[in-house]
């Protein structure tokens, strides 16, 4: 009636804060609910074909110079790709861990070269290998190359003039007892493969590839690492790698460390249009550290098995319709509540007061 809403009682302005204070509290709790922006994963068949990954990589090799690791790829697909330090760089590092500089084995230098006879320009011997564009091998780097065209190993520098000048084999052997670090991304097609880092080089003799090492390379090393960070593909926020902040310690000199992964497709689709597409991965790992195994060639080994699915998260977000509906329906929903509960109060109280005027409850 008319006299719910034109007398002034206790219980009416008790019931009339409680409402507002419960109203301000689901209004809050709604307006927060509308600027939160959720993910709604959804899993499908991953139909992308022929496509390329990125391996994001950061690992630290303490007990293992830089000048001796090779980093190679072999994928299902039969492609090889051996010495794949174009985009990964390698920093020299103590015993202590600090560090000493970027390692600039296989970088283009500039050689010193000494003066041609009859006031020619000098050209070095490639001594058999094949020869660059020019035709001459003045460095031992141009030498090394040489012979890696030809299929041959790298033996014996120090029977080649250029490497004894540049000291080719005395700066290697200075790197004993020093660590590295590699850091930087190696392109892979998406297929099943393994990433390996190992001492030593490979070799492509004919179609098939040889993996060897030399006697004159340091021998006192081992494969301890910590993985700063491996991923696959492009990272989004909120991204975890489970082989991040992974130590090893290696136990014996021939202990080979593999690292077993399962990469599902991700794909991000944000408000604003922009799509990410990125990895995420399982990964389990196995250790071969017995000492007798002469045979085992030591390293770090990274297998990658790649999952017919695809992960789809898209951006979600409560449209504004939908918040000022729950925001009429919060404040109707209170005062029609409040209405009722305030009419029974009040109407019970008048009972009692005409009552209680009457002498009934005298």
């Amino acid at each position: 009636t008319l006299d719910d809403f034109s007398v002034k009682t206790l219980s009416g302005g008790i019931l009339t804060i409680v409402a507002s204070i419960a109203i301000a509290l689901l209004v809050g709790h709604e307006f927060l609910a509308y600027r939160r922006v959720d993910m709604v994963a959804e899993l499908v068949v991953d139909g992308e074909r022929m496509e390329k990954m990125h391996i994001n990589l950061d690992v630290t090799f303490p007990r293992a110079p830089c000048m001796l690791l090779g980093l190679d790829v072999m994928d299902s697909s039969g492609e090889q790709q051996v010495n794949l330090f174009q985009h990964v760089a390698k920093t020299r590092l103590s015993k202590d861990g600090s560090v000493i500089g970027l390692d600039q084995a296989g970088k283009p230098t500039v050689a010193v070269v000494p003066a041609g006879k009859d006031g020619k320009p000098y050209c070095g011997s490639c001594y058999g290998g094949v020869a660059p564009e020019g035709g001459c091998c003045n460095s031992c780097d141009d030498v090394h190359q040489a012979y890696k065209r030809r299929g041959w190993a790298f033996t014996d520098p120090d029977s080649i003039e250029q490497c004894v000048r540049e000291g080719y084999v005395k700066h290697m052997q200075e790197q004993a007892g020093e660590g590295c670090r590699m850091h930087g991304f190696i392109e892979v097609n998406k297929v099943t493969g393994n990433a390996q880092i190992l001492a030593g080089e490979s070799i492509k003799h004919g179609s098939e590839y040889m993996h060897t090492y030399y006697d004159y390379m340091p021998h006192d090393y081992d494969f301890s690492h910590t993985i700063h960070r491996l991923s696959f593909g492009d990272e989004f926020s909120a991204q975890t790698n489970p082989l991040d902040g992974v130590s090893k310690k290696a136990h014996s000199v021939r202990a080979q460390f593999q690292y077993f992964t399962k990469i599902v497709g991700s794909e991000i689709r944000y408000l604003n249009g922009t799509v990410l597409r990125s990895n995420q991965y399982s990964a389990t790992e196995f250790v071969k550290g017995d000492v007798t195994a002469s045979r085992r060639t030591p390293g770090f080994f990274v297998m990658f098995d790649i999952s017919p699915m695809r992960v789809i998260y898209t951006e979600h977000k409560r449209s504004l319709p939908s918040f000022l509906t729950s925001v009429c329906a919060i404040v109707g929903g209170i005062f029609t509540v409040a209405r009722l509960i305030d009419g029974f109060v009040f109407r019970t109280e008048r009972a009692l007061q005409l009552k209680r005027e009457s002498g009934k409850l005298a």
